[in-house]
């Protein structure tokens, strides 16, 4: 019996082992092989890059030719001003953490020069070791069910769509990493507590729990919505444990969990002009695109009518394109900025809700989606801009040409796993252990959820499947759940009968 376990043992080393080296070949294959791939700036770097202290390199900004955004990518930055990197880290998102650990180095050696690349190893390593403790820590013994979730998770979440943002200065990856840091955490916690029964030392298990979610919260200004079921699920974690922590533990726990839930909040407050642009898209982009009564839409916002003449318009042309009301100018401000809110908006679609459903099957036409039409690689490899790429897309480009893209395939998805989910719940009343589980997996279907509909209400149909990059990035992780969970219920049927 004991030769038998240590064989299992074993075998599931290995099985881990061929996982790391497989999913290392991959990544290498997708950023690394030349041409170099990542993904060029469309203008949202700025807001990371000036955060951080990072700035483009003399030669490019003093050269004529240089060309910055949409076909190209371009690698080396200059770390410009340190005390800002430093300082990004604080104030800006929590790439700038990121940066700023990768910086220090940078300085330490004298070397001012900071590559996107050093943020793909960074992102590759948290990914690759994220993914395998997660497979770890969800207690698979079977060898078989191990090994068919392992190829399920090469197969989908290396895909290159996901993987090639990796090498740029996007939130995404950062988004990514951090969900899976969180997800990894939690499943960690789970085992020590409910697996091991282990009580000891549970309060750095909370803590490790928090600081994912810190770093989750901070990767994107989109990701604030995710506030308050991250909330419930952590002060479920923590009630769960008071009994075993200390009044002191317990009352630093609640403080810090307050200061993890404002992170995002003062985050969004420091990126105020960007929110500008999203409340200028979401009406003019969104309610009042291809709308038959704008100016009747604008009376029922509490706006002036008159603006119906910028209809259709996002916040990013050229000013001679709007008749009258120019984003971010002083008549601007005076008639819309001033006097639009996201409650408005809210109570629009409420009372106009086949509006809101329009927008969601728009938004539903969007979906599934990770693939880019902007530039892959350096002007340096070819002054034709590379826009196509195929290297480990099987998964995205099947998902992109064959699921359904419509509300009802994506309602009922989601219906039906959490309907199962919720049976295994009441069913397992004394299984610890998969009921938390079940709550992990609730508390991540709700984050995808409420992702869905933001792109369309918060920023109307400007950059929408760049925006469902969460949302497609969790209905992948529940295709796999439930693509393992068969496959785990079909093996135990087959075993059964032998």
């Amino acid at each position: 019996m004991i030769n038998k376990f240590k064989s299992k043992s074993n075998l599931n080393r290995f099985l881990f082992l061929t996982f790391i080296i497989a999913s290392l070949s991959i990544i290498s294959f997708i950023l690394f092989k030349y041409p170099h791939m990542g993904v060029a700036d469309q203008g949202d770097f700025d807001r990371v890059m000036n955060a951080s202290g990072i700035s483009l390199l003399d030669s490019d900004k003093n050269n004529p030719n240089f060309v910055r955004f949409y076909n190209y990518i371009v690698t080396d930055y200059t770390i410009s001003n340190f005390f800002k990197t430093i300082t990004g880290s604080i104030v800006g998102s929590s790439i700038g953490l990121l940066i700023l650990i990768l910086s220090i180095p940078c300085k330490l050696f004298n070397n001012s020069i900071f590559r996107t690349e050093y943020l793909a190893i960074s992102y590759s390593i948290i990914y690759i070791l994220s993914i395998t403790m997660i497979l770890k820590y969800l207690n698979i013994k079977n060898s078989l069910k191990l090994t068919f979730i392992g190829i399920l998770s090469l197969f989908v979440l290396f895909d290159g769509n996901y993987i090639i943002w990796f090498n740029s200065f996007y939130g995404e990856p950062m988004m990514l990493c951090s969900l899976l840091l969180l997800i990894f955490s939690i499943l960690y916690y789970i085992n020590y507590k409910y697996v091991k029964k282990n009580n000891h030392k549970i309060m750095s298990k909370i803590v490790y729990i928090l600081l994912a979610t810190f770093l989750f919260l901070g990767s994107k200004m989109q990701v604030v919505t995710a506030v308050p079921f991250l909330m419930i699920l952590l002060l479920k974690i923590i009630l769960d444990n008071k009994k075993c922590l200390s009044k002191k533990n317990f009352v630093s726990l609640i403080i810090t969990l307050c200061i993890v839930m404002a992170y995002p909040l003062i985050f969004n407050a420091f990126n105020g002009s960007i929110s500008n642009d999203t409340q200028y898209n979401s009406v003019f982009y969104g309610v009042l695109n291809g709308s038959k009564t704008p100016k009747q839409d604008l009376i029922d916002l509490g706006l002036n009518p008159d603006m119906a003449s910028e209809a259709g318009k996002h916040s990013y042309l050229s000013d001679e394109e709007y008749i009258k009301y120019i984003p971010r100018t002083e008549i601007t401000n005076e008639e819309f900025y001033s006097k639009m809110s996201n409650s408005k908006l809210a109570k629009f679609y409420l009372t106009h809700p086949v509006r809101l459903i329009q927008g969601m099957q728009y938004t539903a036409s969007k979906a599934f989606y990770t693939s880019t039409v902007l530039g892959k690689t350096s002007i340096d490899y070819s002054t034709e801009p590379t826009i196509k790429f195929s290297r480990f897309t099987s998964w995205s480009d099947f998902r992109e040409n064959y699921l359904p893209k419509n509300l009802l395939f994506i309602i009922s998805t989601f219906l039906l796993i959490f309907i199962y989910t919720f049976y295994l719940y009441i069913r397992n009343k004394n299984n610890e252990e998969l009921k938390n589980k079940v709550f992990l997996i609730w508390t991540i279907m709700f984050i995808a959820a409420i992702q869905f509909p933001m792109p369309f209400v918060g920023n109307g149909r400007a950059d929408t499947a760049k925006q469902l990059f969460l949302f497609n990035f969790i209905f992948d992780l529940l295709l796999i759940i439930t693509a393992s969970y068969a496959f785990s219920k079909i093996t135990d049927i087959f075993s059964k009968k032998r």
